[in-house]
C-alpha cells in the first residue's frame, strides 16, 4: 500500500474518531438496509397477483342498469357465502375492492361486505329520475398508461376500464363574488411549466416566490416515501429510524416537509393574498385549511395532475362493476345489504370472523383473516369489543388526529347538452374571497338558522357529464352538475334519528334553502344554466352517513392534519395492526382520495400475502416498457 494510500485512510481514521456519531449512523444504515432485505420473508411469500395476461382489451360499455345491478346490487344471502373462506373484507370502497382482487389473482377466497345497497363506497354512482350522478370520484391524476397508478388499475379491473382526459384546464380557480363583482379566473393546466407561465402573467410582480413556490413543490415530491418506509418496516426498527433522526436524514422531504405548513410556505413566498388563496385552491381535496396542512401533502395532491386530470368511462361505478368480476371470477363474492355489525374475537384475541344483523337473527360468518374497509374510527369505536380495541396502538390515534371534515353536496339535473349550458370537462373551485383560510373560519362560525341567509363561501363545482364522452349516448339532452361545500355533522344532528327521505319538513327546508343558494352562486358563474334545472337535491352530512357508512359524515377519514403524518402517527396506522388476524385498508392506511387509498390497499395486501407488490408492479411495468418497445422496433 503506498503512502498516500495510507495517509488517505490514516485521515478517514482520524475523521471517525473526532466524529463517532458517523459510525452509529453507518451501522443502522447497514440495519435499514438488511430489514428492507428481509422484510417479507418469515411466511412464504404468496402467488405473485400481477401479470401482463390479465389485461384485455377494453370491451364495449355496459349501459344496460338490470345487467350492472346483478354485479354491483347482490343482497346478501347466507346460502351465497362462499366456504373455507380465507378472508373477510368490510367494506367496497376502492381500498376494499382492491384487496379482494388482488388476494383473489393469488389464489385466496375472498368474501367482501357492503352495508349499502351497492358496491364501490365513493365509487358508485345513483340514478334518479333520468339523471345518473358520481358521489365521490370527480377526477383522477396519473392515468397516462405509463404510470404505475394506471398499470395498478388495469390489473384491478382486467384493463377493461377507460380514463378519458378531461380539458387541458381540469381546474379553475374562481375569485371573487360572483352576485357584486367580476370574478378572477385562475386556470390550471396539463403542463407544469404551462400553470407557471399563466400564474407570472396573472401576478406578474410575483414572478420569484411563483417560482420558489414550485421549486419547494418539486423538492416536497418525494414526502410520502418515507411515510410508507414507517409503516412497512418492523415498528422497532421504524422507530429507531425516527428516535436517532435518520429517518429526516434519509428520507429528507418527508423530515422537512411534515413539519412545515402550506401557510408558512405561502407566507414565505408571497404578500399577496390572492396569489395564495390560487396556490393553496386544491385543499379542499383533503380537508384541512393551510395552517394545518403539511406542505408535503399539498405537494403531491397539487402535483397529482399536472400531467393530466382524467374521469372514467361510463362514470366511477364502472371501477366496482369491473373489480366484483373479477373478484367473483375467482370464487370471491361481494355483497351488500350485509351490515357487519361487530368483528368477532377468538379466546385468545384474534380476530376470526364478522357478525352481520339480518332481520331478527345475527348471521356469524367465519375466515382466517380480517380486513377493514370502514376506516379506523369505524373499526376501532364500533367493530371491535372495546376492551380489545382500547389496547391497541392505533386505537389513541383515533383522538390525536381527529376526523375529517363533511360536506354538503347539492345535485342538480340539467335540461340540454354542454355545448348548450357552457359547461365543460373541468372542475371549477369558487371562493368568493381570495383569504380561504379566513372565509372557512367565518362560515363555520356561523349557526344553522344563519345559514340559508349566508353565501357559501367556497364551492367546488363539478360537470360529470361533460367528462365522459359516452354520456350523451346513454343520456341524450341531459346534462349533470355537482355543486359541493363543507359543512358541519353537528349542524344536523338534530335529525339523526330520522330515516334516509323522511327527516321531516324542517330538515328539507333548511338543507334545500343552503342548496339553492349554492346553485344560485353557481348560476352566476355559468349563466346558460338559467331555467334549465329539471332535477334538484341536497345531501347533507346526514346522507354520508346513511349511503357510506361515515359515523359523522367525515369524508376522508382520520383528517389529513399536521399530526397525522407525524412518525409515530405513521408508524401506528399500517396495514398489519396489532389485532392478531385483523389488517386496514383504505385512505386511513395511507392517504385521502382514490390514489390514496389504492395505495392503501396495495400496502395491506403486500402484508396479506407477505411480499412487495410495490416491487412487484414496478417489475410489470419494465416487462411492459419492453414489449412496447419490442414491439415499436417490430413495426
Amino acid at each position: 500500500m503506498n503512502t498516500g494510500v495510507l495517509a488517505f485512510v490514516g485521515k478517514v481514521l482520524q475523521y471517525l474518531a473526532d466524529n463517532p456519531y458517523i459510525l452509529g449512523i453507518i451501522f443502522l444504515l447497514y440495519i435499514f438496509i438488511f430489514a428492507m432485505s428481509v422484510l417479507f420473508s418469515g411466511p412464504k411469500p404468496g402467488r405473485n397477483p400481477f401479470s401482463a395476461k390479465h389485461v384485455k382489451p377494453v370491451q364495449e360499455l355496459v349501459s344496460d342498469q338490470k345487467t350492472r345491478d346483478q354485479i354491483l346490487k347482490q343482497r346478501f344471502k347466507s346460502h351465497k357465502v362462499p366456504e373455507n373462506l380465507d378472508t373477510i373484507i368490510i367494506g367496497s370502497g376502492i381500498g376494499g375492492l382492491e384487496v379482494g382482487v388482488l388476494l383473489a389473482r393469488a389464489g385466496k377466497k375472498v368474501l367482501v361486505l357492503e352495508q349499502h345497497d351497492q358496491a364501490g363506497g365513493c365509487c358508485h354512482t345513483f340514478i334518479d329520475k333520468g339523471f345518473e350522478f358520481d358521489t365521490g370520484i370527480h377526477y383522477i391524476g396519473k392515468m397516462d398508461p405509463s404510470y404505475d397508478n394506471r398499470i395498478l388499475m388495469d390489473q384491478l379491473t382486467g384493463g377493461k376500464v377507460e380514463y378519458p382526459l378531461m380539458d387541458e384546464a381540469y381546474d379553475v380557480v374562481a375569485i371573487g363574488d360572483p352576485m357584486t363583482e367580476k370574478v378572477r379566473k385562475y386556470p390550471f393546466v396539463s403542463n407544469k411549466e404551462k400553470v407557471i407561465e399563466n400564474l407570472k402573467t396573472a401576478f406578474p410582480k410575483e414572478k420569484e416566490g411563483i417560482d420558489k413556490f414550485f421549486q419547494l413543490l418539486k423538492e416536497a415530491r418525494h414526502f410520502f416515501t418515507g411515510c410508507v418506509v414507517l409503516k412497512v418496516l418492523p415498528k422497532w426498527l421504524a422507530q429507531l429510524l425516527v428516535s436517532t433522526g435518520l429517518i429526516n436524514i434519509i428520507f429528507k422531504a418527508y423530515g422537512q416537509f411534515g413539519k412545515v405548513t402550506l401557510k408558512d410556505v405561502l407566507d414565505s413566498v408571497t404578500n399577496d393574498e390572492e396569489l395564495k388563496g390560487t396556490l393553496s385552491y386544491i385543499f379542499g381535496d383533503y380537508g384541512v385549511v393551510p395552517s394545518k396542512t403539511p406542505f408535503g401533502l399539498h405537494s403531491v395532491i397539487m402535483g397529482h395532475y399536472f400531467s393530466g386530470a382524467h374521469y372514467i368511462r361510463g362514470g366511477p361505478s364502472e371501477l366496482a362493476f369491473q373489480m366484483i368480476q373479477v373478484i367473483e371470477e375467482r370464487n370471491g363474492r361481494v355483497l351488500v345489504n350485509a351490515p357487519v355489525s361487530q368483528i368477532l374475537m377468538s379466546d385468545k384475541g384474534r380476530a376470526i370472523g364478522v357478525k352481520l344483523r339480518k332481520g331478527d337473527s345475527d348471521v356469524e360468518i367465519y375466515a382466517k383473516r380480517i380486513v377493514s374497509d370502514a376506516g379506523v374510527s369505524n373499526t376501532f369505536l364500533h367493530l371491535l369489543p372495546k376492551e380489545v380495541a382500547t389496547k391497541s396502538s392505533i386505537y389513541p390515534m383515533i383522538n390525536k388526529v381527529g376526523e375529517s371534515v363533511s360536506f354538503l353536496t347539492v345535485f342538480v339535473g340539467l335540461k340540454g347538452s354542454k355545448e348548450e349550458l357552457g359547461i365543460q370537462a373541468h372542475n371549477c373551485w369558487h371562493f368568493t374571497r381570495p383569504d380561504v383560510e379566513q372565509i372557512y373560519n367565518e362560515y363555520n362560525a356561523l349557526s344553522l338558522e344563519d345559514l340559508p341567509n349566508h353565501d357559501v363561501p367556497m364551492m367546488f363545482i363539478s360537470f360529470p357529464s361533460a367528462k365522459d364522452p359516452t354520456w350523451h349516448e346513454r343520456n341524450p339532452d341531459k346534462s349533470t352538475c355537482l355543486i359541493i361545500t363543507w359543512s358541519h355533522y353537528k349542524w344536523f344532528k338534530d335529525w339523526e334519528d330520522g330515516r334516509v327521505k323522511h327527516r321531516g319538513e324542517d330538515y328539507e327546508e333548511i338543507k334545500n334553502a343552503i342548496g339553492r343558494r349554492m346553485l344560485q352562486q353557481c348560476i352566476k358563474l355559468y349563466p346558460k344554466m338559467e331555467n334549465k334545472v329539471e332535477y334538484f337535491d341536497v345531501g347533507t352530512p346526514l346522507s354520508n352517513k346513511y349511503y357510506l357508512g361515515f359515523q359523522h359524515g367525515e369524508m376522508y377519514g382520520l383528517e389529513q392534519n399536521m399530526v397525522r403524518f407525524l412518525p409515530e402517527v405513521s408508524i401506528q396506522l399500517r396495514p398489519k395492526t396489532d389485532i392478531p388476524g385483523l389488517y386496514l385498508t383504505g385512505q386511513d392506511v395511507m392517504s385521502v382520495g382514490l390514489g390514496g387509498a389504492l395505495y392503501g390497499g396495495l400496502l395491506c395486501a403486500s402484508a396479506l400475502l407477505h411480499r412487495n407488490l410495490y416491487k412487484d408492479l414496478q417489475a410489470l411495468q419494465k416487462e411492459l416498457r419492453k414489449s412496447e418497445e419490442s414491439e415499436k422496433k417490430q413495426k
